[in-house]
Order: C-alpha cells, then structure tokens, then sequence
C-alpha cells in the first residue's frame, strides 16, 4: 500500500506536488520577512463556482489578519487528488494549505487507493460553510413533491435516472440515501462535474439531480428546472417556497456540502490556532457573509476538532449508505 502510494505521487505533475518555496517557520500573523512570501490556498477546482468565491473573499481578511498575501492557487484535475497530494507532501509550517469540500471524506469510499491518507496526512484547520442540496427535476416530470417522486420511481417501469457530478459524489450518495429511505430505486448516471450533470437534467438526458443552489439557480428562476426540496435541516432563504425533505416525510433526512481549510500532517498547535482565529475572523465578516449567502452557502467558523470529527462522520454515514445500496464505483 505504501509503494503503490508513493508511485502514485510520483506519477502526479510536477507543479501539483511542488507547493510555493517555504523559507520559514514563523507563525501566521508575524512579520512577512521572518515567515516568508506568502499563503497559498490551494483549491482542487477550477476558477469560477462556490469554492473559488469563498477563498476570494476571504482573501482581503487574511491577509490583514496574517500579515502577508494569500493567493488562490487552482489545481483541478484527478477528482480532486492532485491538490490534496500537493498540501499532504508540503512542509507542516502553515504556508500551504488546502481549501477542501465534501469529497475529501468520500474519496475513501469511491477510491480503492488513494496517493494519501485522509485521516492521517492531513491537519484540520476550520470548516468554513456547509450548504444543502436542492433536488431538482426536469419540468416535464409529473411530480410537485418528493413523495410523488418517490411514487412515480416505484411504479414507472423504466427508472428515474438520476445525474450526478461524478461516482462516489456527495449528490449520487444523497440521492441513494433517499431511494433507500424511501423505498424506491433509480438508475444513477455520472458525469464530469456539477455542470455536465445539471445539464443533462435540462435536455432530458436525465430526470433528476441533486446540486448546490448556485448550480441551479438560474434555472429555477427561469423554470427551466422545478426544485421538489432542499436537503438541509431548514428551508433555503432563497428558496422559502421549497419544502425540505424532512418535511415531506422522511424525518431527520440531511444532506450537506461543506467546504473547510486544512494543511498538512504534524501542523504545530500553535500555527493551527492562528489560522483558525484567522479564517474564523475572516468567514464572519458581513460581506463574506453576504457573498456566501447569494450563493446558498452558510458560514461555520467550527473549531479544528470539530473539522476532523466531521469528516470522520460523513465517511462513516456515507460509507454505509453506499454498502446497503451495494454500491459500485467506477
């Protein structure tokens, strides 16, 4: 397991396994000729969606609390694992970290092996939002409610089709959890990415899908999509009309994505408690809040016990959700 990990890094491009140069081991907030050039956040996405929008605004807010510029460093590709092998193999000294979302604790159940450990190579630093999961139909379905799609999927002879952003995704597990719950069954096709999938919905390629508000927002304000629930404890404030599946008879049903900041195994103590305070500070202020919201994003500034016990639980949950469906990744 272990060769197989370390060829697999070596397999990796360059500039995903090479973080910007450290020079030092001060802590954050010192000065920046003793700590160095900057802070690379580095996100496994894309420029553009939730995640790049919350690591630019938190930009101005972190580097007035640090000290030094904080640059958004973009490492798509491999589902996410080229960036977080980069933040894994760096120096634990507080100057590359990782912006990371709900798929680093899903990685495990998707992926028989992996170019790190998720629970060993990692420190968690602070989860900075959560969102929930708008279910979404074509307009052409003939349901309004989720026990009408519930019903439908039980008695059509051919099955929902359910698109999701990738095998293993958040939005493939929840709609899982929600056939099981339910007692339904629906055939689930992957795609590359919250897009691809989102669009599959909108030329009929596909019946359902779940997604962030952002990735369907436009659609429903042009009813190009019919939202049928939000997966969150309590509605959206965007969507006050949209009912959530708890309420439409599966209680306690959540689903959440989130978002947090992490670094590399054996950051001291001390840097971690600078950071949080940092990002904390940072995530809490009125026009990041503001921003976050427009996107159907809720801050948490949650403490770095409490990153790390999220990610163990949502491993968990999802991990058993995927074994009573028999699940099987590609």
């Amino acid at each position: 397991m272990f060769r197989l990990r370390r060829l697999m890094l070596k397999s990796l491009p360059l500039a995903a396994t090479s973080p910007i140069p450290l020079t030092a081991h001060a802590l954050p907030g010192e000065s920046a000729s003793t700590y160095g050039g900057h802070v690379a956040m580095v996100l496994p996405i894309p420029p553009g969606g939730s995640g790049d929008v919350v690591a630019r605004q938190l930009q101005p807010g972190l580097k007035q609390a640090l000290g030094q510029p904080v640059v958004v460093d973009h490492r798509p590709g491999a589902a996410g694992l080229q960036a977080a092998a980069a933040v894994a193999r760096a120096r634990p000294d507080g100057q590359t970290l990782l912006m990371a979302f709900d798929s680093l604790a899903l990685q495990p159940i998707a992926y028989k092996q992996l170019p790190y450990d998720t629970f060993r190579d990692f420190t968690p630093i602070s989860q900075l939002a959560r969102h929930p999961l708008v279910v979404a139909v074509h307009p052409s379905l003939p349901v309004d409610n989720i026990r009408a799609l519930i019903g439908l999927a039980r008695q059509r002879d051919e099955a929902i089709r359910v698109a999701s952003p990738g095998s293993g995704s958040l939005s493939q597990l929840a709609a899982q959890a929600l056939a099981s719950e339910g007692g339904a069954s629906w055939r689930h096709v992957a795609f590359k990415g919250t897009g691809p999938a989102v669009q599959a919905v909108l030329s009929d390629q596909a019946d359902l899908v779940l997604a962030s508000y952002a990735a369907v927002q436009a659609h429903l304000q042009t009813r190009t999509l019919k939202a049928l629930a939000v997966t969150g404890e309590r509605r959206l404030a965007q969507l006050p009309q949209v009912p959530t599946v708890a309420e439409q008879g599966l209680a306690g049903f959540e689903a959440y994505g989130w978002i947090g900041v992490f670094g590399p195994a054996g950051l001291p103590a001390a840097v971690v408690g600078r950071l949080h305070g940092a990002l904390s500070n940072a995530i809490r202020a009125p026009r990041v809040a503001s921003a976050l919201a427009a996107h159907g994003l809720e801050p948490v500034a949650g403490t770095p016990e409490a990153l790390g016990q999220l990610v163990r639980r949502e491993h968990d949950r999802w991990q058993a959700v995927a074994r009573h469906a028999n699940l099987q990744f590609e």
